[in-house]
This record gives structure tokens, C-alpha cells and sequence, in this order.
């Protein structure tokens, strides 16, 4: 949609709540986007050499692409020469911006090197509760809430479990189902909403559904909170403590 376009303004609606300057931010302009991708729950918008821009929408940001150089709750606007703008909006103004951020620590939920030995010395190492576990941006990057509620449910590990007593065939099919629940998420969302550039789509999730009373198997949906966070899950899921 813009890979491949350029530049031609960048300008911060909010320039209190965003910490890179406008006056970095200019040093974008007349750079084509050579290439956009995600790490983690971050996005990467590749401008070229010392010209990577991340941001990272929280909980409530949106990425809005239009005619319109300030939509509503606009915190950054960047309009290409062809005149379209994608603009960062969040009511909350808690969306993050970086510009030519630091190589992260954590490893991509979807990385190779994310395998069961990576998960069995990670969790071997924690007594917390697996899914606030999963959800450390400082070790994985990537799952969130919902996800970390599919990715328990097709492990068949229980959300309430502690971290070091899972045992290690079980880290194996924790390990399998991440990369599983991830791709199939990823696949399923390409194919029914391919332009989607801003919002969730949940709707195919198994467990972590309000609006469901039970599972594809018939076994009631149970809900609790963790970390804060609403979870759901199963009687059936095991419980490792």
C-alpha cells in the first residue's frame, strides 16, 4: 500500500506526547519507504540508512490512510508525494514513536530461535505465572493478551500454571503451538481482511471470545483475570503448580 512511495511530509500533531522531534522526523522527507515490517508489537516503517521509524500503537492506537492530513486524534501525519497520509491516531495519545530505535533483546514470537530449549531455560528460570510469562515483552516479543490465551488453549497448558513446573514434553507442544496459533492467525487475517492496516480482528479465536460461552469442543469457557488482564480458558487446559 505505501512501500515503495515517497515521503513528502512529516508532521507531529501532539508534540508533547511524541518523543522524537519534528526536526528528526524531517529528516525523512524525500526518502522513499523502502520497506515496512513488524518485530514484536512494534512496527517498522524503513526509510533507508539511519532512517527507521518504530512505533508501537499500545493498546489503543490506530493507523488511519486517507485524504485527510489530520483525522481525528491525530499524533503524527506522514503524506506521501502521491497525497495520501497515514496517520498514527490514538484517543489515549499513548502510542510511541522512535526514531532508529536499539536492537531489542527480546526474541520475535515468531523467530527460529524461539524453539523449546530457548522456552525450557527461559521458563526453568521463572516461578510466575505462564501466561504473564509469555506476555514479557522483555523475553518475547509479539504475544499479547488474546494470543497468549490461544496459544495456552492449543497447548492444552492452563493459563494459571507456574512457569518452572511445566513439564518439558509439554514445553515442546507450548513451543509448537506458538508458532501454530501465530501463522494461522496471520494467514487467516490476510485472507479475510487483506487492507487491514489498523484494528484487531478476533473473531476466529477459539477461547478468548466474550461473546462465546464454549470452546469448539463444547467445554465451557472459564474467565479470570492475570497480571490484570481478562483471561479465558478451560476446566480441561492442564494445570501445572
Amino acid at each position: 500500500m505505501i512501500q515503495g512511495k515517497v515521503l513528502k511530509s512529516a508532521v507531529i500533531h501532539q508534540k508533547q506526547k511524541i518523543k522524537v522531534s519534528e526536526k528528526d522526523l524531517r529528516a525523512l522527507e524525500g526518502k522513499k519507504l523502502a520497506k515496512v515490517y513488524r518485530e514484536g508489537k512494534k512496527l517498522f516503517f524503513d526509510f533507508g540508512k539511519d532512517a527507521l521509524l518504530a512505533l508501537h500503537l499500545m493498546l489503543h492506537g490506530k493507523l488511519v490512510y486517507s485524504d485527510d492530513p489530520k483525522p481525528k486524534y491525530a499524533l503524527l501525519s506522514l503524506t506521501f508525494q502521491d497525497g495520501k497520509t497515514l496517520s498514527v491516531t490514538d484517543f489515549q495519545q499513548l502510542a510511541n514513536l522512535e526514531l532508529n530505535p536499539a536492537q531489542a533483546d527480546a526474541v520475535d514470537a515468531l523467530s527460529t530461535k524461539l524453539g523449546p530449549q530457548f522456552l525450557e531455560d527461559l521458563l526453568q528460570s521463572s516461578k510466575s505465572k505462564i501466561k504473564t510469562l509469555l506476555m514479557d515483552q522483555k523475553h518475547i516479543a509479539g504475544i499479547g493478551n488474546a494470543y497468549a490465551d490461544e496459544i495456552l488453549y492449543e497447548a492444552n497448558i492452563s493459563p494459571l500454571s507456574i512457569a518452572n513446573k511445566i513439564p518439558e514434553k509439554e514445553i515442546k507442544k507450548l513451543a509448537k503451538a506458538i508458532k501454530e496459533v501465530l501463522e494461522q492467525a496471520e494467514k487467516h487475517i490476510l485472507k479475510t481482511h487483506p487492507d487491514i492496516i489498523s484494528g484487531e480482528v478476533r473473531d476466529f479465536m477459539k477461547v478468548h471470545n466474550s461473546k462465546a460461552a464454549t470452546d469448539p469442543k463444547g467445554n465451557k469457557i472459564l474467565q479470570t483475570k492475570i497480571g490484570g488482564r481478562s483471561t479465558y480458558y478451560t476446566e480441561q487446559q492442564q494445570v501445572f503448580n
